[in-house]
């Protein structure tokens, strides 16, 4: 069986187009796109993040923190204002509830539970896990949530990415490792963090950074 070709027209926007088409295709293939600038050093830009982060003392955190010790679970909602070296820690429930509210200062540390009851006490860590049970190591994550180590303190390990983020830390005992950052000018903040004890794990996730 033989086909036969109907003759086929040709509009004039077609032939423009066939011709600008031609005239690319015989461009001399020696023509190169620009290259990206090269990605800064990954140790400058630690350092500068480092820098920037402990310069800016004032900012708010919410924070989901679930915790596991020994075989005992638990879940929290956590609202963390820092404002120089003063802060405040608010506990809620996974409904929204408030458990208590932490305020902290250099001289001391006072909590106030959603029963109307009042502690105080010079050391937030140790006055949390008296009410609650619950392990926070508020003096290093102040600093470890940030993506950074606490200051004048010894460092045990520190490992980068290749784009200046720490992907582990460990301090004072502490393994803290960072799975995910989020883009939070000026520079990117995680948005999740997993710290680790002996056989203490915590595992916060961080909806919103605030620096201010």
């Amino acid at each position: 069986m033989i086909f036969k070709s109907s003759p086929r027209c040709f509009s004039i926007e077609q032939v423009k187009f066939s011709v600008l088409l031609l005239a690319v295709l015989q461009l001399p293939a020696c023509i190169t796109i620009s290259q990206l600038p090269p990605v800064e050093d990954a140790k400058q830009v630690w350092d500068a993040r480092t820098s920037y982060l402990y310069e800016q003392q004032d900012w708010t955190a919410h924070i989901a923190l679930v915790g596991n010790k020994h075989q005992e679970k638990f879940k929290v909602r956590v609202i963390w204002k820092q404002q120089s070296e003063d802060y405040q820690i608010k506990l809620r429930d996974f409904i929204g509830r408030t458990i208590a509210i932490i305020d902290g200062t250099p001289s001391g540390v006072v909590a106030k539970t959603s029963k109307g009851e009042r502690y105080q006490g010079d050391d937030a860590e140790a006055l949390i896990n008296q009410l609650f049970t619950i392990n926070i190591p508020v003096t290093g994550m102040r600093y470890w949530l940030q993506g950074v180590p606490m200051p004048n303190e010894t460092i045990d390990r520190i490992e980068l990415d290749d784009n200046g983020l720490a992907k582990h830390l460990s301090q004072q005992g502490w393994t803290i490792s960072y799975p995910q950052y989020v883009q939070n000018l000026p520079y990117k903040m995680p948005s999740q963090v997993i710290l680790e004890f002996e056989n203490i794990k915590l595992t916060t996730k961080i909806s919103q950074w605030t620096l201010q």
